[in-house]
């Protein structure tokens, strides 16, 4: 990516890319079969995340804890995350009309870096057991 970003950063952002392009097939997927927007894009974000755990250990947390500690702490924040993207996507698309497309694109962004402080902060630090 960039020699500026250290290893992490680009790390969970390889990570987070192609998992929220995963995110995304499946919501236009389940759109395009007549699904409501808001339960498409729930089911985009919990087929996003589970593709997301393995891929973030190995590109940007490489030093995480056991997986019987992090994948709990993972799991409990993917119910965090899930939770924002309705709600940033609800109040986005629902309450500012603003399209399904931006909605998305800026829902995107405000949970990618929450995950990021989540992810470096309480899932995959390194542990001293």
């Amino acid at each position: 990516m960039s020699k500026f970003l250290p290893r992490q950063l680009q790390g969970f952002m390889a990570a987070g890319g192609l998992a929220t392009l995963f995110h995304w097939l499946v919501m236009a997927v389940l759109i395009g079969a007549g699904v409501e927007p808001i339960l498409a894009t729930a089911s985009g974000s919990v087929s996003g995340a589970a593709l997301n755990y393995g891929l973030q250990r190995r590109l940007a947390f490489r030093n995480a804890g056991p997986h019987r500690f992090t994948l709990w702490r993972y799991i409990g924040s993917c119910l965090f995350a899930w939770l924002c993207n309705l709600v940033f996507f609800f109040l986005l698309n629902s309450v500012l009309a603003l399209s399904v497309t931006l909605s998305q694109i800026v829902t995107t962004g405000l949970v990618a870096a929450l995950n990021y402080l989540v992810y470096q902060r309480l899932v995959f630090h390194e542990q001293s057991l």
